[in-house]
């Protein structure tokens, strides 16, 4: 073979350089690398196609090159093996296959650059692949512009139908919250309704039969208490007459301390006759309250629970207080028992109050022919007693107040 035949290494070298690039192309390798593809990629898979099947053919042609000048044609490793590139989108490859188009465009020139001019085969061929090239890549770099774009849209469509799905979820719950948060609210309120109109709606029953006199008590308390903050709670009514209005004052200067004491004492007997006649039921065939004495303490029906020492005046003892709330809630019960059974006889001890002491037994009882109530005198020995028919009490606490009866009876009798 003539000397004009032959190549030098540097020629050799940018040949196979060329060679190799050409045979494990981009191209080549996004159809073995198994891209993700989509809908909608089928135009951009047959423009890179074009450009394998360009790249196998440049292969072939540097190859005869290079044999033509009893040379060997050496392919290195695939130049990009250090990328991991398998399992991505086809728009993507797509781009990184125009990039690896755009440098093998600078690499044809600076090997046409480097290639003596004598070796005019060698400068042709290098020529033509790089118009073949350039004119690949001018035709893929629109496909991939739109297919890019279309990736992105694809995304941005997908991210809004997620983010609508949790907002239409987060939505759903605010709006489930909202309506328990409401419905939370009006039970509520209506259950204050329902405490407003019965306090003591839903508390146990204080006379339930079996239970013990500490639960009843106990019962009894809680309904009072709920019944005293449901009127604390209410709306403040119409202010009434003042029932105290004419009578003297107790702070009046100059008076004595006992003046003092009567005059206060009036004045909480008329608010508690006022109190009783608010309390009292109206109707067509209700009759109004008889209006009660502030100088004696007792309405014209005998009501045993005027005239009874106050449990809250000022300077008492705890002792004191305590004894005077147990005669008033004797005296209330008394009166209790007295309006729920009307028509029954009186009790033993009025008659036999009245027959030891030889007078008339209503001389010894109240207006009602009560004996356990007072006429209205704070000297009345009958107040303050217990009641020996109280429910639950034993035979001998029974047999023990009803003697007390009678001895208090017997000495109203010979006082009188």
């Amino acid at each position: 073979m003539s000397a004009a035949l032959t190549l030098d290494d540097a020629t050799v070298a940018l040949l196979n350089e060329q060679f190799t690039h050409s045979y494990h192309s981009a191209a080549s390798y996004l159809f073995e690398a198994q891209a993700y593809e989509v809908e909608g990629d089928g135009p951009l898979l047959e423009a890179l196609e074009l450009v394998r099947e360009d790249d196998r053919r440049h292969a072939k042609l540097l190859a005869n090159i290079i044999q033509l000048y009893d040379r060997v044609p050496e392919s290195g490793s695939f130049p990009y093996w250090y990328r991991d590139l398998n399992y991505l989108t086809v728009p993507y490859m797509a781009d990184f296959v125009v990039e690896c188009l755009e440098k093998d465009l600078a690499r044809y020139d600076a090997a046409a650059a480097s290639t003596p001019e004598d070796l005019r085969l060698v400068h042709a061929t290098l020529r033509e692949i790089r118009k073949e090239k350039a004119e690949r890549l001018e035709a893929l770099r629109p496909l991939v512009a739109e297919a890019k774009a279309r990736e992105r849209q694809a995304y941005a469509d997908e991210a809004a139908a997620i983010r609508k799905v949790r907002e239409d979820r987060e939505a759903k719950e605010k709006a489930g919250a909202e309506a328990a948060r409401k419905a939370k609210a009006a039970a509520k309120a209506a259950e204050k309704a329902a405490v407003a109109a019965d306090p003591a709606a839903g508390m146990p029953d204080p006379n339930e039969p079996g239970i013990s006199a500490k639960e009843k008590a106990k019962r009894t308390m809680m309904i009072k208490r709920a019944k005293a903050k449901a009127a604390k709670e209410a709306p403040a009514a119409a202010p009434a007459a003042d029932p105290t209005a004419g009578m003297p004052d107790p702070n009046e200067p100059g008076i004595s301390a006992k003046e003092k004491a009567k005059r206060t004492m009036m004045i909480k007997r008329a608010k508690l006759a006022a109190q009783k006649e608010a309390e009292a039921p109206s109707g067509t065939d209700a009759k109004p309250a008889p209006a009660a004495d502030p100088s004696t303490g007792s309405g014209p029906d005998g009501d045993s629970l005027l005239g009874l020492p106050d449990p809250d005046e000022e300077g008492i003892s705890n002792k004191e207080k305590a004894k005077r709330t147990m005669m008033l809630k004797r005296a209330q019960k008394r009166a209790q028992d007295a309006s729920a059974a009307p028509a029954e006889a009186p009790l033993p001890r009025a008659d036999d109050a009245a027959t030891d002491a030889g007078s008339d037994p209503a001389a010894s009882s109240g207006p009602d022919g009560d004996p356990s109530t007072s006429s209205g005198s704070d000297d009345d020995p009958l107040l303050g007693l217990p009641d020996p028919n109280e429910a639950g009490i034993s035979n001998k606490e029974k047999a023990k107040r009803t003697m007390m009866l009678k001895r208090a009876q017997k000495k109203k009798a010979d006082g009188s």
